[in-house]
């Protein structure tokens, strides 16, 4: 009986104070119909690839540069049976350097023309104001005989210039067009060296998207004025069948031959 009425006593007393050992959770401040939200973040800019812009339009300099890390690698084919290689890389998103080297009559039965190899540098120094781009820099000078300085003793050799171009990017299709205009300086051969053989030129890009490119470039317009049979026009049709190769078709007009040279250049673009 009386274990009964301390048991009894127990129950009565853990109703009374059962509230007292309740441990209160702290209440969150968001209602319980609301979904909590992530912070909102900035939205990051994504910066363009300078593999979608273009970096030459047939032979003529863009002021376009790669960037750092990236590589490019071209061979190209021109008249004669005369075969072009060129290797760029970008050291930074401003600065590229590289080689060339431009082999004469290397297909076909005319004696093999070896020319020094030249080195290549583009430094960008204005880079997209409202579009506008600007840079300097050091290269061989058009495919074939119209790059090429001929001594009085027959032997030839490559014509390698500085330059400086300038231009505006611009999309009327949705592709990645410039219009470029400049001026070169040949430096070597030393002969070539006179300000009558400094030469203006100038191209433009049309694009369909990110896989054809139309292209026209006017070369070799001498600051004398007195060459006028020299002037180079050149037609540029470019297919991009994937990121990291593009077949240019080039057609160039000679109007001191009144003929046209046929050229074909094999690009590919990588990063490391």
């Amino acid at each position: 009986m009386r274990k009964f009425m301390l048991f009894t006593l127990l129950i009565f007393l853990s109703n009374i104070y059962a509230d007292d050992f309740i441990i209160d959770e702290p209440q969150s401040s968001t209602p319980q119909n609301k979904v909590e939200e992530s912070p909102k973040q900035k939205p990051k800019l994504s910066r363009v690839s300078s593999s979608q812009t273009l970096k030459k339009i047939g032979s003529v300099q863009t002021p376009i540069t790669f960037s750092k890390g990236e590589f490019y690698g071209e061979l190209g084919m021109y008249e004669n049976g005369g075969i072009n290689t060129r290797f760029v890389v970008g050291i930074f998103d401003i600065f590229e350097i590289g080689f060339t080297e431009n082999l004469d009559n290397l297909i076909g039965s005319g004696d093999i023309v070896v020319n020094i190899p030249g080195a290549y540098m583009k430094l960008n120094i204005l880079n997209n104001f409202k579009t506008f781009y600007w840079s300097i820099g050091f290269d061989n000078t058009a495919y074939g005989k119209n790059g090429t300085y001929f001594f009085e003793n027959g032997k030839s050799a490559t014509i390698y210039s500085i330059f400086t171009t300038m231009g505006w990017s611009y999309s009327l299709f949705g592709g990645n067009d410039f219009f470029a205009f400049g001026v070169r300086y040949p430096l070597l051969p030393i002969e070539a060296q006179n300000p009558t053989n400094s030469s203006l030129f100038l191209g433009g890009s049309l694009s369909a998207g990110s896989f054809f490119t139309l292209g026209l470039t006017i070369e070799n317009i001498y600051l004398s004025f007195d060459r006028g049979d020299r002037i180079l026009p050149s037609l540029i049709f470019s297919l991009k069948p994937v990121e990291e190769f593009t077949f240019n078709f080039v057609f160039q007009y000679e109007f001191y031959s009144q003929r046209v040279n046929r050229i074909l250049t094999v690009g590919y673009n990588t990063s490391f």
